[in-house]
């Protein structure tokens, strides 16, 4: 097979290397991005809740969660959903009213008979209340599509190495030389450049029988017993924010997932639907994106931690300007 040269190939086609093929085009750069499988979204970002929630666990998830549901409000509207949200607690929501101060975002304590009134059958005990108007949800095979550059779909990436121009991607399809290289490969980040792997964890999801409608603001309670909600076309979306580290594209439910939810969410719903889905850290739990220190041609957009839906648009902004780097340097 003939070896193929572009300046940037990017690795993954889910939210990270979508969003960055997206961001890189309104910079009038090409990119080919490389993806194993048949369709988009096939192992985790095509499995998620779809819940646009911008106050995160830290400030600086917050900061690309914000800047990301921004994004989305404005450039891809049609395929967010303004519902709103009410973040609940089970002890204080100081850190959170907080960080919502510091990163001027709206919200507002309200009591729990309020959140009640959207979901009188979800038994939690709330201790503290916020609610976010301008949160949402997303549509996720909608905004990948949007997203979506140039994409091979059945192409595997058997390994990257350095290069004169760049870097040398083995693929399955033939070889490719690049000036920049975006790892946006989700659980596999880091494989075909033989660096230490991500974890990967199973989290199951549930379509519930219950009614709401389809507008409410979804609900994500907060503590020891996390638990969240959001309605759903065929009656309601529940996870019991469960974690099992797990091999990459491991998605078999668990024996006892149905006994997960129960715990979480007491009062015997019927149960339509359940599957797994996965979120990816690096081992310090912050986002990894941006510039590798050592070897300069490679760019990370990976480990979104279960927010890139939500902060796709930013990631892809933050990896874009890191390409952008990669390409003046090597001009």
């Amino acid at each position: 097979m003939s070896t193929r040269s572009t300046d940037v190939v990017i690795v993954g086609a889910g939210f990270a290397g979508c969003a960055t093929a997206w961001a890189l085009a309104e910079r009038g750069i090409r990119a080919i991005v490389l993806e194993r499988e048949a369709m988009l979204g096939v192992h985790a970002s095509g499995r998620g809740a779809g819940l646009g929630r911008v106050l995160a666990e830290d400030d600086e998830t917050s900061q690309l969660t914000i800047r990301g549901a921004q994004l989305l409000r404005e450039r891809f509207a049609a395929h967010w959903r303004p519902t709103g949200g009410y973040l609940t607690f089970d002890a204080p929501a100081e850190a959170y009213v907080e960080r919502a101060h510091r990163l001027d975002v709206v919200c507002e304590r309200v009591e729990p008979a309020v959140v009640k009134r959207h979901w009188p059958r979800v038994d939690v005990a709330i201790a503290n209340a916020l609610w976010i108007p301008h949160d949402g949800v997303i549509d996720l095979a909608g905004l990948l599509n949007a997203f979506a550059r140039e994409v091979e779909l059945g192409t595997t990436v058997q390994r990257i190495e350095p290069s004169e121009r760049g870097a040398r991607i083995e693929t399955s399809h033939g070889s490719i030389e690049a000036r920049c290289v975006v790892d946006a490969a989700g659980a596999w980040a880091g494989w075909a450049t033989k660096d230490p792997p991500l974890e990967a964890y199973k989290r199951h999801l549930f379509v519930i029988e219950m009614a709401a409608s389809i507008d409410a603001p979804y609900l994500w309670h907060l503590g020891a017993t996390e638990v969240y909600v959001r309605p759903h076309p065929e009656g309601v979306l529940a996870c019991p924010c469960d974690a099992d580290l797990v091999p990459a594209m491991f998605h078999q439910p668990s024996i006892d997932a149905d006994h997960r939810l129960g715990a979480r969410l007491p009062g015997g719903f019927g149960i339509t639907k359940r599957w797994a889905c996965q979120r990816t850290f690096a081992p310090d739990r912050k986002m990894r994106i941006g510039r590798d220190p050592s070897r300069r041609w490679l760019v990370w957009a990976a480990a979104l931690g279960g927010h890139g839906a939500t902060a796709s648009a930013a990631v892809g902004e933050r990896a874009a300007q890191a390409v952008m780097e990669v390409l003046d340097e090597r001009a």
